[in-house]
C-alpha cells in the first residue's frame, strides 16, 4: 500500500512530534505531509524524511494561530488522493484530510481542538477584558466545531493517546477509540543510580514542561510559596514572566535546561508537580521513568498511570478533582495538603521505574502495528449518526 503521514505543523519537537517520530519508523518510505514546518526545530530522524510542505503557507508559519479559521481548508488541499493508508497525527486538523474513497485513514488523536471543546475557557480567560472578542470567538468556534464533527467521519479508525482523549472522542464525535499510550525513550532515564532516600527527603518537588497556561504551573507555584516547599520549575515558554511574578523565596527557574540537567532534575526530585488537565502527559512517565513519583490533578491523562498508596504499585498521589476545576483556591487548598503530608519514602523508585517499562516505544509501535493490521485487513467502517 502507499502510505502517507499527516501531521497538524512541525515547528517545536514537543510530544505529538515525538509520536510522529516513532511511527514513521513503521513505513521508512512514507512522506509526510504538514501545513507549516520549521526544520531547525525538528531532529534528524524527522528532517530526513520527504516532508510534503505548502510552500507559500509555510512563510506564515508565525501567523498559524490567528489562521486557525482557515486551516481547515487548508489541510483538506493537501494531496493525498493517490494513497491507500494514511495515519494522521492530529490534535489540531490533521485528522480532517479528504482521503480516496478508497483509502484507510488511520487517526492517533492526541486530542480533540481544546480551545473549541472543553478548554475553551482555559484559552480565552485573559481576553474577555477585550470588548467584543469573547463573542466573536465563540461565533467563530462555533463553526469550526460543525467542521470537527463532519471531519471526524472521514477517519476510519480512532487511536487515542488516553482514556480521557477517549472519552472525549465519544462525546464529541460519536466514535470509539482504541487507547496507544505514547512511547517513552525510556533509556534516556532509567540510566544512571538513583538517590537514597535521604538526599531525597530534603530535596524539592518540580514542576516541568512547557511555560503556557494549561499546564497551571501557576497553581505549583502559590502552593509551593504558601506552605515553604521548594520549587524548581524547569522548562521554557511565553508564560515565564507571569511564572516568575508568582514566585517568591522557595520557587526557582531553570529555563531550557539541558538534557543531562532535565534527567537530573526529575532523578533528584521528591516528585514531579502535575498540576493540570492533560490529555496524557509523557513529562510524567518520564519522570518515572527516573524513579520519581507524581504528584497530578486527579482528572484527565493522569489517571491512567497514577496508583497512589494502598495500590500494588504505588506511583504517585492525587489532589483535587473534576469538581474543583473553575475554583483555583480550592485547588491550591488541596495542593497544600497533599504536598504537606507527601513521604517521599512511602514509594520504591525501583518499582516506580518498572511500571515505566510498559510505556516503552517498542510496546507503542506494537500496539501501532495491530491497530493497523486490524484496520487494513477489515473494510471501511460506515459511521452513521442517529437523528
Amino acid at each position: 500500500m502507499r502510505t502517507a503521514f499527516v501531521h497538524d505543523w512541525l515547528v517545536t519537537y514537543r510530544g505529538g512530534e515525538k509520536v510522529l517520530e516513532a511511527m514513521i519508523g513503521l513505513y521508512p518510505e512514507a512522506p509526510i505531509f504538514t501545513l507549516f514546518y520549521d526544520p531547525a526545530s525538528m531532529p534528524t530522524s524527522i528532517k530526513n524524511r520527504n516532508i510534503i510542505v505548502p510552500r507559500a503557507l509555510n512563510k506564515l508559519k508565525p501567523l498559524r494561530k490567528a489562521l486557525l479559521p482557515c486551516l481547515p481548508a487548508l489541510i483538506e488541499s493537501l494531496p493525498l488522493t493517490d494513497y491507500d493508508l494514511i495515519i494522521s497525527s492530529s490534535s489540531c486538523v490533521a485528522k480532517g484530510i479528504i482521503p480516496a474513497p478508497h483509502a484507510k485513514h488511520l487517526c492517533y488523536l492526541h486530542s480533540p481542538m481544546r480551545y473549541l471543546w472543553d478548554q475553551r475557557d482555559e484559552y480565552t480567560r485573559e481576553l474577555k477584558f477585550i470588548p467584543g472578542l469573547t463573542t466573536a470567538i465563540s461565533i467563530l468556534s462555533s463553526r469550526l466545531r460543525l467542521w470537527d464533527i463532519t471531519s471526524s467521519t472521514r477517519v476510519d479508525r480512532f487511536v487515542a493517546n488516553s482514556n480521557f482523549v477517549a472519552d472525549r472522542v465519544r462525546r464529541y464525535y460519536n466514535r470509539d477509540a482504541s487507547v496507544v499510550h505514547p512511547p517513552i525513550e525510556l533509556a534516556r532515564f532509567t540510566a544512571g543510580p538513583l538517590p537514597d532516600s535521604k538526599e531525597l527527603q530534603d530535596s524539592y518537588f518540580v514542576a516541568a514542561g512547557a511555560f503556557v497556561s494549561y499546564k497551571r504551573f501557576d497553581l505549583a507555584i502559590k502552593a509551593c510559596e504558601r506552605i515553604g516547599a521548594k520549587l524548581i520549575v524547569a522548562g521554557v515558554g511565553p508564560y515565564e514572566k507571569k511564572l516568575r511574578a508568582l514566585g517568591g523565596t522557595t520557587t526557582t527557574f531553570e529555563v531550557s535546561p539541558s538534557d543531562d540537567r532535565w534527567v537530573s532534575l526529575l532523578r533528584g526530585a521528591k516528585a514531579l508537580i502535575f498540576p493540570g488537565v492533560e490529555d496524557f502527559g509523557m513529562i510524567a512517565i518520564e519522570t518515572m521513568a527516573c524513579g520519581t513519583p507524581v504528584i497530578a490533578l486527579k482528572c484527565g491523562g493522569a489517571m491512567d498511570f497514577i496508583q497512589t498508596q494502598g495500590a500494588e504499585l504505588p506511583t504517585g498521589s492525587f489532589f483535587g478533582d473534576r469538581g474543583m476545576l473553575s475554583d483555583d483556591e480550592a485547588l491550591i487548598s488541596s495542593l497544600c495538603d497533599t504536598l504537606t503530608s507527601f513521604d517521599r519514602r512511602a514509594f520504591d523508585s525501583q518499582k516506580i521505574r518498572a511500571f515505566a517499562n510498559g510505556f516503552s516505544r517498542d510496546h507503542f509501535l506494537t500496539q501501532m502495528k495491530k491497530e493497523i493490521e486490524d484496520l487494513t485487513k477489515n473494510s471501511r467502517r460506515v459511521h452513521t449518526y442517529e437523528a
